[in-house]
């Protein structure tokens, strides 16, 4: 009988101590786009550029991370009770900003800079290119 009152006392106190996660904010993405048109100067810069687009919840950012392989990534930052719109660092290219907070994001994996507000990777978005279209998607 002790070990059952135990039990359920320890399930009720990892409840309340237990940090609850905000959920993320992400929309409906589902779009294809030639990355080699000149319409997306910003994304066929050499092996690596990136450019904005519509959808999601504030907008997503597609990267090239070489000739053939693309992340996208939702602009909206994960900071605790931040959610501003993220810009590309036009400075160094590699790093999501977010103006609010300044939180700063790798584009490589979404991952936050040391220092940064936000603790949580960015939303991805899923990415599929087949040589000449590329497909950018909700993954779930």
């Amino acid at each position: 009988m002790k070990k059952g009152f135990l039990i359920l006392f320890a399930f009720i106190a990892i409840s309340f101590v237990s940090c609850k996660e905000e959920p993320f904010d992400y929309g409906y993405v589902n779009f294809s786009v030639d990355p080699e048109s000149t319409e997306y100067f910003n994304l066929n810069q050499g092996s690596r550029g990136w450019e904005y687009f519509e959808g999601g919840m504030r907008g997503v950012v597609v990267f090239r991370l070489n000739y053939g392989e693309y992340v996208c990534y939702e602009r909206t930052c994960t900071a605790k009770n931040c959610h501003e719109r993220l810009e590309v660092d036009e400075i160094t290219n590699v790093l999501l900003v977010c103006p609010n907070c300044h939180s700063s994001f790798i584009y490589y994996d979404g991952s936050p800079t040391s220092g940064s507000e936000a603790k949580r990777n960015l939303y991805s978005y899923c990415t599929y290119f087949d040589g000449i279209d590329l497909l950018v998607y909700n993954c779930n």
